[in-house]
């Protein structure tokens, strides 16, 4: 478990790094689908930072982040969204750049998806935000907003 540890917390180091940044996202999307589990707790530790990522000039780190994201999405548990709620808040706040709110809004759809009774527990902390998006300048934002206000609502359980 401590090689796994020292494994992410190196790719995660490399992120900013202008020339490797590409490769560690994607060694990190690699492991979350090689490793699952057992990677988690780290995985979900340096989420705030992969998702940060998604904010980059580079069009392929940008696509890199988004892919290393939605891996780790569709590895984690349902227990942990409470502890990526603070990341994903941030990707929709209005210091956050369009790419960066757009894929946050797709990567909370596809999480909408995947555990939707625990997206149900957070949609006092994500209407709000989301909704905010709906009404926002950029065109691409706003659609993605509204299919994420659609994705979440189906969360309710009604």
């Amino acid at each position: 478990m401590a090689a796994l540890k020292s494994e992410v917390e190196a790719l995660v180091a490399k992120i900013s790094d202008k020339s490797g940044g590409q490769a560690a996202l994607e060694g990190l999307a690699s492991l979350a689908q090689e490793k699952g589990r057992s990677a988690e707790p780290y995985l979900v530790d340096a989420f705030p930072k992969i998702l940060d990522a998604s904010n980059d000039k580079s069009k392929n780190v940008k696509d890199a982040a988004v892919a290393a994201s939605k891996a780790i999405m569709g590895m984690v548990s349902q227990y942990s969204i409470e502890l990526l709620m603070p990341a994903l808040l941030a990707g929709l706040a209005v210091k956050a750049k369009p790419p960066q709110k757009e894929a946050t809004l797709q990567i909370i759809s596809a999480l909408a998806a995947k555990s939707p009774r625990a997206v149900g527990y957070q949609l006092v902390n994500m209407v709000a935000a989301v909704a905010d998006l709906t009404c926002d300048i950029k065109k691409e934002v706003k659609t993605a907003a509204v299919e994420c206000m659609t994705a979440i609502c189906n969360c309710t359980g009604n």
